[in-house]
């Protein structure tokens, strides 16, 4: 629909302002002035009425072709903005483990969030949200930025549960970086809930002390060599079997993890060169 323009109306308010003052200027009441004027004057109100009312519907079609078009353009901005977060997310996780995939090149690593918590499980237990479709099997490695952190105890397509190194289901292969003596990690009740875990099975002249820290030894081929647990925080002496273990924090608060990710292969994968 043409839309009037302004130009076009100006002449016609100024002829009808002219006509009105001749109105009023006119004597009698019967003068042929004032009634030529009356009927020119109402065409023109409803001509000038018309004009703008059409004026009005065509402003309103082209803002509502306009705003429908800013709605699409809103939609697809919205969308592609939560792709982009998506993407940087996904970066951001993959970050955190570059160093040790730069260190480590046959490790795969899948980078995941926790979706849910055991709470009939005192030993901190998560879920995670990749699966078998991912590449994740039971026995996988779970390790934050921090160092490990647990193993894969189950798997579906979509999802993993993990189970802790604070629990005593727990048997990973360990050693002393500073004395080289090994050892294995393995939780218990009476520490879980302080975020501790110990290394049990230690020689009884071993060298270990506070302060050092500890590492998976590699020798079952369930976990890589060289993943940082913790740090040694006591010697303790166990008096029911008359043996030492060490008291181990790990380097990451377990019973807050947020995202973690799994290692779904390395290079001695499998390769058994001890007990673990």
């Amino acid at each position: 629909m043409k839309r009037i323009n302004n130009k076009n109306l100006k002449p016609l308010i100024i002829t009808l302002v002219i006509l009105c003052v001749a109105a009023v200027l006119s004597l009698g009441e019967n003068s042929v002035i004032p009634s030529a004027v009356n009927a020119f004057t109402n065409g023109l109100f409803s001509v000038t009425a018309n004009a703008t009312a059409s004026a009005d519907t065509a402003s309103y079609d082209d803002l509502k072709t306009e705003n429908e078009k800013l709605k699409k353009e809103n939609a697809e901005l919205r969308e592609q903005l939560a792709d982009y977060y998506d993407v940087k997310q996904e970066n951001e996780k993959l970050w955190k483990y570059y160093d040790l995939k730069k260190q480590n090149p046959s490790y795969k690593i899948q980078p995941a969030t926790v979706i849910m918590r055991d709470a009939n499980d005192d030993f901190y237990s998560f879920t995670l949200d990749i699966g078998t479709s991912s590449g994740v099997a039971v026995n996988n490695p779970v390790i934050t930025e921090n160092g490990l952190v647990g193993w894969v105890c189950k798997a579906d397509l979509t999802t993993c549960k993990v189970k802790t190194i604070l629990s005593p289901d727990t048997k990973a292969g360990a050693v002393d970086k500073q004395s080289n003596d090994s050892g294995i990690i393995s939780g218990s009740a009476s520490l879980c809930d302080d975020n501790l875990t110990s290394l049990t099975k230690i020689e009884e002249n071993n060298k270990i002390k506070a302060g050092d820290m500890i590492v998976t030894s590699g020798t079952g081929g369930v976990y890589p060599g060289n993943l940082i647990i913790g740090w040694v925080k006591e010697i303790k002496y166990n008096s029911y079997d008359t043996s030492r273990y060490a008291i181990v924090e790990p380097y990451e608060d377990i019973r807050k993890i947020t995202s973690a990710a799994v290692i779904t292969d390395f290079d001695t994968k499998g390769e058994v060169k001890g007990t673990q």
